[in-house]
């Protein structure tokens, strides 16, 4: 079946960054869907990154919030069908068939897992929310709508939130992160979008317990070896399986004599973290001189 739209323009991957770190998370990414997805790639990017065969890099100037920009440029993709993913994803096998769903629907996304959503009184509890990191849409105009309200209403909630959180995702003493997906699911109910709602095999989330069938094609999320990850995932393809498997009995000892010494609450840098650190390390110091 032909990925294209009916005035022939292509369908493609789109991604957003911003940021030598995450530029280069995005370009991973790309990287691991350009190998079985054969269509073309788009990176909105505020730097060249090093070149990959099959990714076309669109420039453009930041806001200084990547989930505003994220928005903006999804409104600006230049394909007919779109499959956007998160930076931080690692495609583990074809996916471009997902833009197949938009024959009936105008969206595609996974729910969010670990919670369903704030009490936004302007939406059934039922409607849960939904994970903005892998989306597929079709140009026409209920999405043009539906994107131009979601850009409006995200810019609305930073600075008077209707309900608590609606501009953030989480709060602690040391940060604020800003938050796109309450408005994105307000949004998507206020203007009756037509939305299928993919199995987490197309977004696997990392850190949140999640069951699968069939076989996991998108793992979102941060984890030393992705590849390994994913066979590891995949070994039971077909049959109900749960992840991260349940603990064994020497995982639970384990777990119970850490907490017991207190060295569960000593977490590691993550490799991720640790690079992203350095980056910026690095650009604080170029930018000193």
């Amino acid at each position: 079946m032909s990925h294209a739209g009916p005035d022939g323009a292509p369908a493609g991957v789109l991604y957003s960054a911003t940021g030598k770190f995450y530029i280069g998370e995005a370009v991973r990414s790309a990287a691991s869907s350009l190998r079985h997805n054969h269509v073309p790639h788009v990176l909105f990017a505020d730097a060249e990154p090093a070149p990959l065969p099959g990714l076309t890099v669109s420039p453009f100037t930041p806001s200084g919030n990547p989930y505003l920009d994220k928005i903006a440029n999804i409104r600006s993709s230049p394909f007919e069908r779109t499959l956007y993913l998160d930076c931080d994803t690692f495609v583990v096998d074809e996916i471009i068939h997902v833009l197949d769903l938009l024959d009936h629907y105008d969206l595609v996304a996974a729910f969010a897992p670990g919670y369903r959503g704030l009490d936004d009184p302007g939406i059934p509890k039922a409607f849960y929310e939904l994970n903005t990191g892998v989306l597929g849409w079709r140009r026409n105009e209920r999405t043009a709508a539906f994107m131009s309200a979601w850009q409006q209403t995200y810019e609305t909630w930073l600075h008077d939130e209707p309900v608590s959180g609606a501009g953030v995702t989480a709060r602690t003493q040391t940060r604020r992160t800003l938050a796109d997906q309450p408005a994105f699911r307000h949004c998507a109910w206020e203007r009756g979008l037509s939305v299928f709602v993919l199995g987490d095999e197309y977004n696997l989330r990392l850190g949140f317990p999640t069951a699968v069938v069939d076989r996991v094609r998108v793992i979102h999320g941060e984890h030393p070896d992705l590849a390994g990850l994913a066979v590891r995932i995949n070994e039971r393809e077909g049959k109900p399986r749960t992840w991260p498997p349940p603990r064994t009995l020497t995982d639970r000892v384990s777990w119970r004599l850490k907490r017991a010494f207190g060295r569960d609450r000593i977490a590691a840098p993550s490799p991720r973290k640790l690079q992203r650190d350095a980056i910026r390390r690095e650009d604080a110091s170029g930018s000193s001189h």
